[in-house]
């Protein structure tokens, strides 16, 4: 085992939004045993970068869905944006349809000044339509977007800046079939890719942008071959790097296809899943 690929919320993260002292611990224990370990997130790099401080945890991070690489030195070794009036009309579309969104660049994440109130409505739709359904819940995954570093309010998307590399464009939905026809709409459409990170989102990318593909030349500038590569992940967006690894690694709080795909199924990001899948996996290695 050279490398390892580990995804960030629902896998290194606990419902915290935070990385146990257990999993920041076996992620040591792996680089001073000479493995490489990199972090590969939906998430803007500027955002996995505060999260491992806090850890003390220092690696590589491939971010929004492989959109962008840098090194363990915080240099961007690669990046591939969005076609910028590509990625316009897609803002444009989900401002008709009034979707909260969030843009991830290399200068902020962009979200509109309306950000808040149109996570309201979307809230009180979804207790409306289902009163079984948690407030507490709901108010928790609002707050996880809120509480990313980096993100600036604008007007609209048409204020982000001419300079700014657009690497994805995620949004979100409490109802079920406005959620499926921004799905629907981005699905099948050849100038982007739409992964799926959560229940209740969706992301639009470059088509050339994924987990899988950027993991794929980092290994190959590291000299490592995908049989000496493990992935952990836990849902659709980890599937281009679960795919090609020869050790794949679902959590045990992962989506059941994502169970079906992987090789190997670890404890529940409650439970720190990825400390033992790494404590695991270098134990049999060592062995071997």
């Amino acid at each position: 085992m050279k490398l390892i690929a580990i995804d960030l919320d629902g896998t290194l993260l606990n419902t915290e939004s935070q990385i146990s002292s257990e999993n920041a611990d076996a992620i040591r224990f792996a680089q001073n045993n000479g493995v490489h370990v990199v972090i590969a997130t939906g998430r803007a790099h500027a955002d996995v970068r505060a999260l491992c401080k806090k850890a003390e945890l220092v690696t590589p991070v491939i971010a929004a869905n492989g959109a962008t690489t840098h090194d363990e030195n915080e240099n961007k070794i690669e990046s591939i944006p969005m076609d910028r009036e590509i990625a316009f009309s897609i803002l444009e579309w989900l401002e008709a349809n009034e979707f909260y969104y969030e843009v991830l660049t290399d200068q902020a994440i962009y979200s509109p000044n309306q950000g808040h109130q149109l996570m309201s409505i979307e809230i009180d739709r979804a207790l409306s339509a289902n009163p079984e359904e948690s407030m507490d819940r709901l108010l928790k995954l609002a707050e996880k977007q809120y509480e990313q570093t980096g993100i600036v309010r604008i007007p609209s998307y048409r204020n982000i800046p001419e300079s700014a590399e657009i690497y994805n464009i995620l949004s979100l939905s409490f109802d079920p079939e406005k959620l499926e026809k921004g799905r629907a709409q981005f699905r099948n459409d050849k100038n982007v890719a739409m992964v799926i990170s959560a229940d209740h989102n969706f992301e639009v990318e470059h088509p050339e942008a994924s987990k899988g593909n950027a993991l794929s030349k980092l290994a190959s500038r590291l000299g490592v071959s995908m049989e000496e590569t493990m992935a952990i992940g836990d849902s659709f967006n980890d599937v281009s790097m679960l795919s090609i690894v020869r050790h794949s690694v679902a959590m045990g709080n992962a989506n059941p296809k994502i169970k079906e795909l992987a090789k190997e199924v670890t404890l529940k990001n409650t439970e720190h899943g990825v400390a033992y899948a790494i404590e695991r996996k270098l134990k049999k290695t060592a062995g071997e």
